[in-house]
């Protein structure tokens, strides 16, 4: 295609744009001119001459192209050309126009004649605007062409080239692929299971949690370090992420952990979390279903439409069939009748010995809770933090409030909920679930269940906070698939609970009550009691009845 060019430039710049041509070989890459004040650069001319077969973006004013990343993928080649004096201001711009598209490769043109120390100041601005994939060249060159780009991590290091020795490889080189020790800024919410301190062995501080694990080894991926940056607000009062945001937003911190659901009505609101990493349910932790009482058991044996069935059945057959089968004639013996009688009976008593002894050896569990209107039923109310609650629907929260218990204190939900209480329900999300049933795989029997038809929030996807413009946000998602496709993510959140035991911070230990297996007491025959009573006062007071008539007619006739 260079063979189209209907002018002479100089031969170095003909070679310059054919190394560039090797950086739009993919067919849907686009290249995007950006020349604010519409000044005369080299690359006005080639364009006309059909260097390139591919799409074109000419911007000529002097503000931001508007809404790049709505249009296009990130298949886009952005050129330059910008002015001595006003390239601070241009290079905002371009950085403007550029949203979310920071790993874009970016060729600049500056009308100035060649320095050093300016294109240092120039690439330092790109470096602070994260354009990391910039090479720069004069308009006013002289022989032989240089090419200017720079090494970002650990500190910023200036590179110049010659052309006739540049490489495609070695011009744009991924910068993230080695941060070579830099230290990525991290600001966890220490909210265990996300993040939580503690000290080892050694007396020295250490960070554990899923979320640390996580931020751990991706800046492992990147040959980064980590610097800590330790929350300073009061805890309780505001949410983490209210305070994180402003961090990662004003650039002081690369990265706040903390499990946010990304919920927003506005669409921006995107822009300040990271890909998402999971997703995550905000439900209820009811108590298991304990086992009937005995005393209830008896119930089960014989219930009030089983006795009349049995009524009906005896009447059927020692009433009603005798007398039909004397009128039809048939001879019935007295004694064949008797051994019917004791062989109904005793088939009677065994069934409801057998049921009886399966149902104590297996008791049937109470009623099951599986809706908040089941919840107001059974009288259990649900241990929350009074801040969560008044984020709930307002239709919602008017109608089952009667269902919680609200307090402003989070420890004492936390004692609560820790200890294993079962005189209550309490609010938690599936993440903080995966550490209770961590916990309780080492409990005789479960105490607590999820229960995913209670949820206020449910399948929200979860990602942590970062900077709207973050140079880590395509390498961040990258990883986060790679460790959800292997499992990982799921294995820190289960391994949490292990980490927090090592920390000092829970035990293993088992908050389950043991069901023990003892003989039938006296109040356990409860039922059987009252029928007993029952049936020996109904017969005492017809006994009464009968001998209040006889002796009433021996009276009256002795008169």
């Amino acid at each position: 295609m260079l063979s189209n060019i209907s002018f002479s430039p100089a031969p170095e710049l003909v070679d310059l744009y054919g190394l560039v041509l090797q950086f739009l070989v993919p067919a849907e890459t686009t290249m995007f001119y950006f020349n604010p004040t519409g000044e005369n650069c080299s690359w006005e001319r080639l364009q006309g001459t059909n260097l390139s077969q591919h799409p074109q973006f000419v911007w000529h004013r002097e503000e931001s192209y508007p809404g790049l990343y709505k249009q296009h993928g990130n298949q886009i080649f952005a050129m330059a050309c910008l002015s001595m004096d006003l390239y601070e201001w241009q290079l905002q711009l371009l950085a403007t126009s550029l949203t979310r598209f920071r790993s874009v490769k970016i060729l600049i043109e500056l009308q100035a004649r060649e320095s050093s120390f300016l294109a240092s100041q120039i690439l330092s601005l790109c470096l602070q605007h994260s354009m990391l994939n910039v090479v720069l060249y004069f308009q006013r060159w002289s022989r032989p062409l240089n090419i200017y780009n720079y090494l970002a991590f650990p500190y910023f290091t200036l590179f110049k080239h010659r052309l006739s020795e540049a490489l495609g490889s070695k011009i744009f080189t991924n910068q993230l692929e080695d941060l070579r020790g830099y230290q990525m800024r991290v600001q966890p919410d220490l909210s265990p299971p996300n993040s939580f301190h503690y000290r080892d062995s050694r007396g020295e501080y250490r960070i554990g949690g899923f979320l640390w694990k996580i931020i751990q080894h991706f800046s492992e991926s990147l040959g980064a370090g980590i610097q800590v940056l330790y929350p300073t607000w009061p805890k309780g009062k505001t949410a983490s992420s209210e305070y994180m945001l402003e961090y990662t937003r004003n650039g002081s911190s690369d990265f706040g952990l903390t499990t946010n659901m990304i919920v927003f009505k506005h669409e921006e609101r995107y822009r300040d979390y990271s890909y998402p990493m999971f997703y995550s349910s905000w439900c209820t932790m009811l108590p298991v279903e304990k086992p009937l009482g005995v005393h209830t058991l008896f119930k089960h044996v014989l219930c009030p439409g089983l006795v009349i069935l049995l009524g009906l059945a005896f009447i059927l057959c020692f009433l009603l069939i005798p007398p039909l089968i004397k009128y039809l004639g048939i001879t019935l013996r007295g004694r064949l009748m008797r051994m019917a009688c004791r062989i109904f009976t005793l088939v009677m008593m065994c069934a409801s010995s057998a049921q009886l002894l399966s149902l104590l050896m297996s008791p049937p569990l109470h009623e099951r809770i599986e809706s908040f209107d089941d919840l107001l039923a059974s009288g259990l109310k649900i241990f929350g933090m009074r801040s969560e609650f008044y984020y709930l629907d307002g239709a919602f929260r008017a109608k089952y409030a009667a269902a919680f218990h609200l307090t402003d204190d989070p420890n004492e939900l936390y004692d609560n909920r820790n200890y294993f209480n079962t005189s209550w329900a309490y609010t938690i999300t599936s993440v903080k679930w995966h550490v209770i049933e961590a916990q309780q795989r080492h409990f005789a029997h479960p105490v607590f269940r999820f229960s995913e038809t209670l949820c206020y929030n449910w399948a929200s996807p979860c990602g942590l906070l970062i900077a709207p413009e973050s140079i880590y946000r395509e390498p961040l998602q990258h990883f986060t698939l790679r460790m959800d496709q292997a499992g990982l993510i799921s294995h820190w959140m289960t391994r949490s609970f292990y980490d927090m035991v090592r920390a000092g911070r829970m035990t293993i230990k088992d908050y389950s009550l043991m069901h023990l297996v003892s003989p039938l007491r006296t109040e356990d025959l409860r039922m059987w009691w009252d029928i007993f009573v029952t049936g020996l006062g109904t017969s005492s007071v017809v006994f009464a009845i009968e001998l209040l008539l006889f002796y009433t007619n021996v009276f009256l006739n002795s008169l």
